[in-house]
């Protein structure tokens, strides 16, 4: 359902840019495919978890894609999925257990760049973007079995999320090597629960500074208009 959501959204753009232009313009689609991870501190799960054996949930790492269009010369806009995932084991570990705490959330934010330079070898710029988060989070010790989710019934996004901040890409003419960091706010409440899971996790809170690593493709050809 994500999939479907992340297809749909990410033609947004491509239909403002058709409404502006009166003949067929070749436009530069810039794309991003991206890993790394969010510091993140969600006490309402770890001031639990950790009373229960469990490893402190203290990073979750990321994937995604970030797909944007050049609409003026100093403005791209587009679409961007991220794929949270938090994956914490006893502490200290036992491998006589099957004890764990998951943390699985799909993030989906428009985008908004800002290009600040442009060079054959090197890119730079800043960005924003807000959207909304489905999410589920997965617990399994010595007191806990059992699962709370906050998704959209209608399969949109249950929880705001947002994300700023700034790329620098060193390659050459339309592929690049990126590095990105900035801050993302994302917190998730209202839980649905199935099993047995402690009423103290009111929240969590995955909001924190993130660093990503990736691959930048600047360039590749579409085309929009009639």
């Amino acid at each position: 359902m994500c999939t479907k959501r992340f297809a749909i959204l990410s033609f947004l753009p491509v239909l403002f840019i058709a409404n502006i232009a009166s003949a067929a313009t070749e436009v530069p689609v810039k794309a991003r495919l991206y890993v790394g991870a969010t510091s993140v501190n969600p006490t309402s799960l770890n001031d639990v978890i950790q009373t229960q054996g469990m490893a402190k949930m203290d990073s979750v790492t990321h994937y995604g894609v970030d797909i944007t269009y050049p609409v003026l010369p100093f403005l791209d806009l587009g679409v961007r999925y991220t794929k949270h995932l938090g994956d914490k084991q006893e502490d200290p570990s036992n491998s006589a257990t099957d004890y764990y705490t998951k943390i699985d959330q799909d993030s989906v934010a428009l985008v908004a760049r800002v290009p600040l330079l442009k060079t054959d070898i090197l890119r730079a710029d800043i960005f924003g973007g807000f959207g909304g988060s489905n999410t589920t989070v997965k617990l399994k010790n010595s007191a806990q079995d059992g699962e709370l989710t906050k998704k959209a019934d209608s399969g949109w996004f249950a929880t705001p999320y947002s994300v700023a901040g700034a790329s620098v890409g060193i390659g050459w003419k339309h592929f690049f090597v990126f590095f990105e960091g900035g801050i993302e706010s994302n917190k998730v409440d209202g839980f649905s629960r199935t099993g047995t899971t402690s009423s103290n996790i009111t929240n969590l809170d995955l909001s924190g500074g993130y660093f990503s690593l990736g691959i930048f493709m600047d360039g590749i050809p579409g085309t929009i208009g009639k």
